[in-house]
């Protein structure tokens, strides 16, 4: 179930780059009057590896610059956060304890979208790469030993790749909004408190603003 959700992601995203790249192949191509534009995209992130199945959605957020090369075709650069985290208690005999787990991950990215125009609306694929900059904070103690908390953190720089897939309104030249969905895939982490993978998905709601 929790690779599904990547797999329909990413069939919907290349089927529409597809289609896409087909439409525009036959189509003349049209420079926009805005082609630039500044997107902000605000949402979810959901862990959908097994290694985090016991993490919670956390909040996502990001902003991009994007350059429009004609009706189809756009690139954006952009940057934000993530984060989710899993908090759990224990037993041991008498003994007591709990450990907090927190991921916050800063991605750098670069994408490439193809867009279907249709009057005001438009729905698009979208597929890039970028660098995960990850901090693990950990806090763990126990009540048997009256040791309070502990806590330790490290960082990591992982690399990723997604896929994804949205529609967006325009209720003027100069702005629109919209829905997107997409799917990351990363390397994995080595720290020993959290060895896992950042796979997951990030629903978000769209704004943006042409100049």
């Amino acid at each position: 179930m929790m690779k599904s959700y990547g797999f329909r992601l990413a069939v919907c995203s290349f089927t529409i780059l597809t289609a896409v790249f087909f439409f525009s192949y036959t189509a003349q191509a049209q420079m926009p009057q805005r082609p630039q534009y500044l997107v902000l995209k605000g949402g979810i992130y959901s862990p959908q590896t097994e290694s985090l199945k016991d993490y919670k959605t956390g909040f996502n957020m990001e902003g991009a610059f994007g350059y429009q090369f004609d009706r189809n075709w756009a690139i954006e650069a952009g940057a934000g956060y993530f984060e989710t985290n899993a908090k759990k208690g224990w037993v041991y005999g008498s003994e007591t304890g709990w450990d907090s787990i927190q991921l916050r991950v800063v991605p750098l990215t670069v994408a490439v979208k193809g867009s279907i125009p249709a009057d005001r609306a438009e729905l698009y694929g979208i597929g890039g790469v970028g660098v995960y900059f990850m901090e693990t904070r950990v806090d763990y103690g126990d009540r048997y030993y009256n040791r309070g908390d502990y806590d330790d953190k490290d960082t990591e720089t992982l690399f990723g790749g997604f896929l994804g897939a949205g529609v967006r309104f325009h209720v003027s030249p100069k702005m629109f909004f919209g829905l997107e969905g997409k799917y990351l895939w990363t390397t994995q982490s080595t720290f020993t408190a959290a060895e896992t993978d950042l796979n997951g998905l990030q629903a978000s709601f769209v704004v943006g603003f042409r100049f």
